[in-house]
């Protein structure tokens, strides 16, 4: 028989199991693909033990939702849409992330102009910059912004506006203005590092302000904790080619395909 070895469904109505809006499966793929940054579509079918025509129904639903992004053969988390909670990223790994932020000491120094990117691991930068007088700090990150306004003698500027010291007062930066930075470091995380060494986001709004940033920077520093490795995400941010130091821990030479990919920037591990 041709439908030998498929799955079974069993028909129901679309509001059983109903979850927010979505029903149990659905909501159930949601968090996987949410989970692991992305999904191929025979996976979930197998992890659902539905057929792949029932997924990709399942996918379509998502995305008219705004809830993830269908790409060819499965799905990505949806751009604007964090993957963890503010709390749950903060929260991890925290103590690598302070240590990463103490070996970037090295790489700044007083008077330096610095972009810094989005995440959780630059959080505890302002420790570091409190250290280093007449420092600018140019970032879209309002993490990195109040903690380094209110507690650094930093200038701050925000993508979108100016911070003023001390009172957290935002004043408009035009376009014009924000391309005229040269930046001694830009400071840059991952959502995920591939394993062929492509720096990826699920951000597209994210990856396209790096991108601006980075050839206007002397010299980029990539700082990702070892979880980054090896997971996926669907933008390209940038290659470590493109990169002159990575900072993170464990040992990132046995994540890729070629460890060459190595070869050419200075690695620190904490």
């Amino acid at each position: 028989m041709s439908g030998q070895g498929r799955p079974v469904e069993r028909a129901a109505p679309e509001e059983a199991g109903m979850v927010g809006n979505l029903n149990q499966r659905q909501a159930a793929i949601l968090e996987a693909v949410r989970a692991n940054g992305a999904a191929s579509v025979s996976e979930l079918a197998g992890q659902f033990s539905v057929t792949t025509q029932t997924i990709r129904r399942d996918l379509r639903v998502l995305e008219k939702r705004n809830l993830l992004v269908k790409g060819f053969g499965g799905a990505f988390a949806a751009p604007g849409v964090a993957r963890y909670t503010f709390s749950e990223r903060h929260a991890t790994e925290a103590e690598i992330k302070r240590q990463l932020m103490g070996a970037l000491k090295p790489f700044l120094a007083s008077g330096a102009t610095i972009f810094v990117g989005l995440g959780t691991t630059f959080h505890a930068l302002h420790s570091v910059i409190a250290e280093l007088p007449g420092v600018l700090i140019a970032t879209p990150n309002l993490e990195v912004v109040y903690s380094c306004a209110l507690n650094t003698d930093a200038t701050v500027y925000v993508y979108g506006g100016y911070v003023r010291n001390k009172d957290t007062s935002i004043l408009t930066l035009g376009e014009a203005n924000q391309q005229k930075f040269k930046f001694d470091v830009a400071l840059i995380g991952a959502s995920a590092i591939d394993r062929d060494g492509s720096v990826l986001e699920f951000d597209p709004m994210e990856v396209a302000l790096t991108r601006e940033i980075l050839p206007q920077a002397r010299q980029v520093i990539l700082v990702a904790h070892e979880g980054k490795f090896d997971r996926r995400a669907p933008h390209i941010v940038t290659h470590l080619d493109q990169v002159h130091v990575l900072i993170t821990n464990g040992s990132p030479a046995a994540h890729f395909d070629d460890p060459g990919v190595l070869k050419g920037l200075k690695l620190v591990t904490v």
